[in-house]
């Protein structure tokens, strides 16, 4: 739902906008808030303050400065209400909650994915030589696995925080999340922000612990990531790679070499195809159609 606000400027201008109706009003229905936007005149370019409020349950709207203000409610597409919320959400929190918020719209997940590994195949084919290769080796074995965690991640967030039924099937299977608990009196409080914190609580896990990752996907996306002890090897090889300096707990060197990254990024690249193409039949709102 909009609220469409209309009104003359000084200018002599005429400013008619929608803002929508954010996720608070609809959660919240006796909740007293206070939601601010910017009206723009293109007559003359002045910003107006639109001050929506609500108090016992009745929208109000106020912009300082109009003449012959009006509004009333109109029915907006779902993805149109969702974004608006998002951006309101957007603009109260600090700069890492934004980035999550970015997180959740974000669509480009395979496209990085897919970047990352031709950069990566790039490098292993270019005329590079230093004196010792297998520093260079470790690192571009740590980007191939951290850009199949990146993508691991990325779609899990996206998918489930854009669908009510997907959230729902995470906290109904996961323990972390089922055994939160709040009062009666904080239902309406904590929907408002429930989808920052499944995806908060999403982001904070290690996407490389495929032995809660794996169960996740299944569980929650319905999708199998398969026989993938390859990838556990990886996982572990990355953490030599990354927190040794390229040896393990024992000082052996990790062995990777052109023709394992090269075995690794085909493993990978035909995993994540498979995963995307199951991905591709769960849409969510902000999804490109087709």
């Amino acid at each position: 739902m909009l609220v469409n606000v209309t009104f003359d400027c000084s200018c002599g201008g005429f400013v008619d906008e929608n803002f929508g109706i954010e996720l608070w009003y609809v959660a919240a229905s006796t909740a007293n808030r206070d939601d601010y936007h910017q009206a723009h005149c293109d007559g003359c370019g002045k910003d107006y303050e639109v001050h929506i409020s609500r108090r016992d349950g009745e929208l109000n709207v106020d912009v300082d400065g109009a003449f012959n203000l009006g509004w009333d409610t109109v029915e907006g597409d779902d993805i149109e209400q969702l974004d608006s919320a998002i951006r309101y959400l957007e603009q109260q929190l600090d700069e890492s909650e934004r980035e999550l918020a970015w997180v959740i719209r974000s669509t480009k997940q395979l496209d990085t994915f897919q970047t990352v590994m031709t950069d990566v195949v790039a490098l292993l084919n270019a005329e590079v030589r230093i004196p010792n290769m297998s520093t260079l080796y470790n690192m571009m074995h740590a980007q191939v696995v951290t850009g199949v965690e990146a993508y691991l991640s990325g779609v899990f967030i996206h998918k489930v925080v854009n669908s009510n039924d997907l959230m729902r099937k995470l906290v109904e299977t996961d323990p972390e999340l089922a055994k939160r608990q709040f009062s009666l009196k904080e239902i309406f409080s904590r929907w408002e922000g429930l989808q920052l914190e499944v995806a908060r609580y999403l982001q904070d896990l290690i996407f490389h612990d495929l032995k809660k990752i794996k169960p996740m996907y299944k569980d929650v996306l319905g999708i199998d990531l398969g026989d993938i002890p390859w990838l556990f090897k990886a996982v572990l090889l990355r953490h030599d790679c990354v927190h040794r300096n390229g040896v393990d707990k024992n000082g052996k060197p990790t062995g990777i070499d052109k023709s394992s990254i090269d075995a690794l990024i085909r493993s990978c690249v035909g995993l994540i195809a498979r995963i995307d193409e199951e991905v591709a039949a769960t849409p969510t709102l902000f999804d490109a159609p087709g």
